[in-house]
């Protein structure tokens, strides 16, 4: 099994909740941003060193818990920090972006990392769309579109034009070109039966975030019949699976130290909210994050994920202060990771028949 540290960047000071979007550029003090991604960058080089396989950046917009409105600069300051562990863009979003523009950022990323470059190209959430005011009903067609517009440019050694549906351009021709031939792994969305069939067509990897086991083993067996019937064969390095961990000494303390932080923040964001808006204050629902528990714990969640066929598992690390985040990646790294990485990423384990 392959990890990811995911380099969530989020803001270390007091500021709107993941509930209210767009949050309001007021409540950012820009020395606390400053400090902020320098925490960030010095977490990824901490992950580096405690043997994670990837260090992941995402794109988000008009929000503290991820301040990464290009994800772009945020990996090309993780390639500066950091010289093996691979730098994974999970991802940009196509439909907010000029996909040829996507496609030569990342070759000119891949040329600069010596082509350690993994990308997950998205479609985005519902909020993330009225960014740039992109019309909904468009985005998977764009996305889809999009991706098939980056592959045919990191392949095509001549110029060509395109004409889609939804992007036309007289001339294509990527400089640099990709380091990594023919193009690096490339991952789409997962958590829908039609992007899994589209992902299994291009040949491509899928990833999935926040979604239970038993759907994802759904989705995977979908994944690779599909795969199965466009010839060609995934492994579980085609499969990512996102979602929050804490690891503490005990499952008792983690469990602790989970539900005080998600109060705390949703205390902290309902008188936020109150304040700013007026009326009675919102609390959000959190869902409990799966990764929660002590290291022998976090191993069998892990073995549950590792036994339905997913190969890459993509973490923040976001529960508790900054002393408790280092604290659990820690952990985690040092009693937890080395246990999982054993296990054989090679080929899909074989079910066992019942006798």
């Amino acid at each position: 099994m392959k990890f990811s540290y995911l380099c969530m960047t989020g803001y270390d000071g007091p500021a709107p909740g993941i509930e209210i979007w767009p949050a309001s550029p007021e409540f950012c003090e820009p020395a606390v941003a400053q400090r902020s991604y320098a925490r960030y960058l010095e977490m990824a080089e901490v992950a580096e060193a405690l043997g994670f396989d990837w260090v992941s950046v995402s794109e988000h917009h008009y929000a503290p818990y991820q301040m990464t409105p290009n994800p772009m600069i945020m990996a090309s300051a993780i390639i500066q920090r950091t010289s093996k562990v691979r730098v994974a863009l999970l991802g940009p979003l196509v439909p907010l972006n000029n996909p040829v523009r996507l496609a030569e950022e990342v070759a000119m990323l891949d040329v600069l990392s010596g082509g350690r470059m993994e990308v997950l190209f998205l479609r985005g959430t519902p909020n993330e769309h009225k960014t740039y005011d992109t019309k909904a009903e468009l985005t998977k067609k764009m996305t889809q579109e999009g991706i098939d517009l980056i592959l045919k440019a990191w392949t095509s050694e001549k110029p060509f034009a395109w004409d889609g549906d939804q992007y036309q351009f007289n001339t294509v021709s990527i400089w640099p070109r990709i380091t990594q031939q023919p193009h690096p792994p490339v991952f789409g969305s997962g958590n829908s039966d039609d992007s899994v069939v589209f992902a299994a067509s291009r040949r491509i990897g899928i990833a999935f975030s926040f979604a239970p086991p038993e759907v994802v083993k759904g989705w995977i067996e979908l994944y690779r019949a599909e795969c199965a019937k466009a010839g060609w064969e995934p492994t579980p390095d085609h499969v990512i699976y996102r979602g929050i961990a804490y690891c503490a000494p005990t499952d008792a303390q983690a469990e602790t130290d989970m539900i005080a932080y998600f109060g705390q923040q949703a205390e902290a964001s309902s008188k936020l909210q109150s304040a700013t808006l007026g009326g009675p204050p919102v609390l959000d629902l959190v869902a409990k994050p799966y990764f929660v528990g002590s290291p022998a714990t976090l191993i069998e969640k892990l073995r549950v994920l590792h036994e339905i066929g997913v190969g890459v598992v993509d973490l923040p690390f976001v529960i508790g202060n900054p002393d408790q985040q280092r604290a659990s990646l820690d952990l985690f790294g040092k009693e937890v990771m080395p246990v999982a990485q054993g296990w054989d990423n090679a080929s899909f384990r074989i079910p066992e028949t019942a006798e």
